[in-house]
C-alpha cells in the first residue's frame, strides 16, 4: 500500500512579483553620471539636465566661466562614478558663487544681489524645467562642502511651483511669489576645511507647504556655494552627489479570492507599494513585505508569519496556509513591511478554515487522484517533464481533499 505523508515543514512562499517604480516623479540624472559635451576642451559640459553658468541666460552671461566639473570623488556606497564639483571664481571684483540648478541661471546684474540675477525655471524648453504634479515629502541629497571658513554656510533650496517661469531671486525674493507651491531648505556648514578630507553628509530636507498656490507644476532645485550671493571664498568648492526626492511609503493588500479554505491551501496574495520603499541614496537594507496570519478568533496580537520577500514593489505572492491550523471562522490575513515599517490593512472580512476530509497525516493509494499540479520555489507552474534536482510542492486534489507536498527530486 502506498502511503502519501504530507510533511509541510515550512511554509511555502512563492512569489510573483510585478514591477512597479517606486519613486514618483524625480529629477533626469539624479546620479549625475551623464555629462553632455564631456571631455571637450571649450569648457562648456554640464551634467544632462542640470545646469550652471555656461548654459546662463541675461546680458551678463558672457562674463561667466566654468564653475563645474565632474568629479571621481562620490559619496560613500555609490554605485556610480561620478559627482558634481561646484566653486567659486572671481569675476571683475565680485565673488560668483558656484551655482547649479535643474532650471536656467539667469545673469542680468553686476551686483551679486542685483534683481536681474535669479535661477528659473524656463517652461518653452524641456532642458530647463522638471514638470512635477505633487509634493513629495523630502529632499534627499548627499554634499561635500570644503571651506576655509567654519562660518560661510553652502545652501540647497527647492521649490514647487505652479504654471509660471518661475524665478529664485538673488536677493532672496521669489517671482511670482503667488506661484509658490512648497518649499525645501537647507543651508549647512563645510564638511571640511578647503582643500582637506572628503567628507560627505546626506540631507534629508523635509517639504513645507508654505505658499499660496495648490496647484504643483515644476520643481526647481538650486544648489549653491554660499547662501549670501557675493560672499564665500575662491578656494571653497562643493561636490553633489545622488539627489532623491522622497515620497511617504504606503501598502494596500488586494482581496482574497475565497472565504473557506482547508489546511496547506496555498492562497495568492496581491498587494500595491507605493512610494519610497528603500531609498536608493541610503545604504539600508532591502525592504521585506511579510504576510501575517491572525489567530482564529481574527486576533494579530501574536500572528504567525506565513512568508516574507524582499521587493520595492508591487506584486503578488503565493503562500501556503499552516497544516496544523485549528478549525475558526474568523482568520484574516495581513501584510507588514520592514522598511519604514507598515502594517496594510487585513484582507477584510473573515476567512473560513475546515478540516481535509483526506487524513493530514497520509493519503492511502486507494484515493482517486483526480489532479496533480507541480510548482518550483518561485512559484512557477511545472511539467513532471520539466523537473530537475531540487525542491518542489506538489498540490494532489483527491475525491476526500487536498494535500500539499513538499519533494526534493535528485
Amino acid at each position: 500500500m502506498r502511503r502519501f505523508s504530507l510533511f509541510l515543514t515550512v511554509f511555502i512562499c512563492l512569489s510573483g512579483i510585478t514591477a512597479f517604480a517606486q519613486y514618483g516623479t524625480q529629477f533626469d540624472n539624479r546620479g549625475f553620471e551623464n555629462w553632455a559635451n564631456f571631455g571637450s576642451n571649450s569648457n562648456t559640459y554640464e551634467p544632462v539636465h542640470w545646469h550652471s553658468g555656461m548654459s546662463a541666460s541675461g546680458s551678463f552671461s558672457g562674463f561667466l566661466s566654468q564653475q563645474i566639473n565632474a568629479s571621481t570623488t562620490v559619496r560613500p556606497g555609490s554605485s556610480g562614478t561620478k559627482s558634481v564639483k561646484l566653486w567659486p571664481v572671481s569675476v571683475l571684483g565680485v565673488t560668483a558663487n558656484g551655482n547649479m540648478t535643474n532650471g536656467r541661471i539667469n545673469a542680468g546684474s553686476m551686483s551679486a544681489t542685483g534683481t536681474g540675477n535669479y535661477n528659473y525655471t524656463q517652461r518653452s524648453d524641456s532642458r530647463f524645467n522638471t514638470p512635477i504634479n505633487t509634493v513629495p515629502d523630502s529632499l534627499a541629497i548627499w554634499v561635500c562642502f570644503r571651506s576655509a571658513s567654519a562660518s560661510q554656510n553652502a545652501q540647497v533650496r527647492a521649490f514647487i511651483h505652479g504654471d509660471a517661469d518661475f524665478k529664485s531671486v538673488a536677493d532672496g525674493s521669489l517671482d511670482p511669489a503667488d506661484k509658490l507651491v512648497a518649499t525645501a531648505a537647507c543651508s549647512f556648514t563645510r564638511t571640511s576645511t578647503a582643500g582637506g578630507d572628503f567628507i560627505w553628509r546626506r540631507l534629508s530636507i523635509p517639504f513645507v507647504h508654505n505658499g499660496p498656490c495648490n496647484d504643483p507644476r515644476y520643481i526647481l532645485l538650486c544648489v549653491t556655494t554660499n547662501e549670501v550671493p557675493g560672499q564665500g571664498g575662491t578656494n571653497d568648492d562643493m561636490y553633489i552627489d545622488d539627489v532623491l526626492l522622497i515620497y511617504n511609503p504606503s501598502i494596500q493588500m488586494g482581496a482574497i479570492a475565497s472565504n473557506e479554505y482547508q489546511p496547506g491551501d496555498i492562497l495568492n496574495i496581491q498587494y500595491t507599494l507605493n512610494g519610497t520603499m528603500s531609498p536608493e541614496n541610503l545604504n539600508g537594507a532591502a525592504n521585506q513585505v511579510i504576510a501575517q496570519l491572525s489567530d482564529a478568533n481574527g486576533s494579530f496580537s501574536n500572528p504567525v508569519e506565513m512568508c516574507r520577500i524582499t521587493t520595492n514593489n508591487s506584486g503578488n505572492f503565493n503562500v501556503a496556509l499552516p497544516s496544523d491550523l485549528i478549525e475558526g471562522d474568523h482568520y484574516r490575513i495581513r501584510l507588514v513591511t520592514t522598511n519604514y515599517p507598515m502594517v496594510s490593512n487585513d484582507n477584510g472580512y473573515d476567512l473560513t478554515v475546515v478540516s481535509s476530509n483526506a487524513d493530514v497525516a497520509e493519503t492511502e493509494a486507494e484515493d482517486e487522484i483526480l489532479g496533480v499540479e507541480i510548482y518550483d520555489l518561485l512559484g512557477r507552474r511545472m511539467e513532471e517533464g520539466e523537473l530537475t534536482s531540487g525542491i518542489y510542492i506538489v498540490r494532489y486534489q483527491t475525491k476526500n481533499g487536498i494535500v500539499v507536498k513538499k519533494i526534493m527530486k535528485r
